[in-house]
């Protein structure tokens, strides 16, 4: 019976891509399985931490902090 969690910044995903997220891990771990009957026993939680609850280097970051960083640049 698998049981993934999952941490995301609060606010940072959409009710959709909740969705989705969930849909997918639960995919991949029947596939790891093989067994497709541990769809129906598969738990997926995600956890929202609250902005500023992150901390990478020694320092917190904030939400607006962590997208800065993966955009692109040039």
């Amino acid at each position: 019976m698998p049981l993934v969690q999952i941490s995301i910044p609060a606010g940072s995903l959409s009710q959709e891509q909740k969705a989705l997220m969930v849909a997918k891990v639960t995919d991949a771990c029947v596939e790891a399985e093989g067994v497709p009957a541990v769809r129906q026993f598969t738990w997926v939680h995600i956890n929202e931490v609250p902005d500023g609850g992150w901390g990478m280097a020694g320092r917190a970051l904030t939400l607006e902090q962590m997208k800065a960083a993966l955009a692109p640049r040039g």
